[in-house]
């Protein structure tokens, strides 16, 4: 069995037997794994009285040959988001953060761009800046990261250059424009501005895309083309993002 360290952040944990649990981390060195702690709750819990959620850690593994659950033996606490914590809006959009990047990450599969996403996303939030932006960024980055934002320079139908009414079709995963508009009947109409937006983020890195703008408008179709999108390709919709909306109707964030 390897042995394997890393720093990474807890994505979600479920509780099994009295004092264990099985975690699921998101490591800087090789992706997702899932991990079986002993001992992580109780009164003689040696990773103290419970493992703390909205923090990374410096985690030590065993790999195991026939299983994906492997055994966690050191797990350091290096960093906590206390903000995020202490807010329900922020903990609301962090969890939401935390689940997407748990739904759409296969277990060991390094994928560093979405490490550091994960990191400046987290930081946003416990900053409180810009928080509704960096929630549209982060999804479409986590989509481009995991090779599902597809190119959005010309019809995926016939080739042609966009042009003032185009749409994006989710099952044809691409634009296509209006003489093609009946291969999808189904496609959302979507606006240039919108699509220069898209491959504006595209081209930024983290250090460049909190100084992107994107104005109420683009920013309102880009959250219906994303909560689409996403829901296609997981399947479902997420209960966070569920209980996100659901708050905000009732003013509770």
């Amino acid at each position: 069995m390897a042995i394997q360290k890393s720093e990474a952040m807890l994505l979600s944990k479920r509780d099994i037997r009295e004092t264990s649990c099985i975690a699921n981390f998101y490591t800087k060195d090789f992706g997702k794994i899932r991990g079986l702690i002993k001992g992580v709750r109780g009164r003689d819990s040696k990773f103290g009285l419970f493992l703390q959620e909205f923090a990374r850690y410096d985690i030590v593994y065993y790999e195991k040959n026939r299983s994906d659950i492997y055994m966690v033996t050191q797990c350091d606490l290096k960093f906590v988001y206390t903000d995020v914590s202490e807010s329900l809006d922020k903990r609301l959009k962090a969890y939401y953060v935390l689940e997407l990047v748990d739904k759409f990450s296969p277990l060991g599969e390094k994928n560093h761009p979405v490490y550091e996403l994960l990191i400046w996303t987290l930081d946003a939030i416990e900053a409180a800046k810009f928080i509704d932006k960096a929630i549209i960024l982060f999804r479409l980055k986590l989509l481009e990261y995991e090779g599902l934002l597809p190119q959005l320079d010309e019809c995926v139908c016939c080739a042609k250059k966009i042009s003032r009414e185009n749409y994006f079709s989710i099952r044809l995963a691409g634009i296509i424009c209006d003489r093609c508009r009946e291969s999808d009947l189904q496609a959302m109409q979507i606006s240039k501005g919108t699509i220069a937006s898209i491959n504006m983020i595209r081209k930024q890195g983290l250090t460049q895309l909190g100084r992107a703008t994107i104005v109420r408008g683009i920013a309102e179709e880009l959250q219906r083309l994303l909560d689409r999108f996403i829901s296609y390709h997981l399947g479902e919709h997420l209960r966070t993002y569920d209980f996100i909306k659901q708050a905000q109707l009732q003013g509770v964030v």
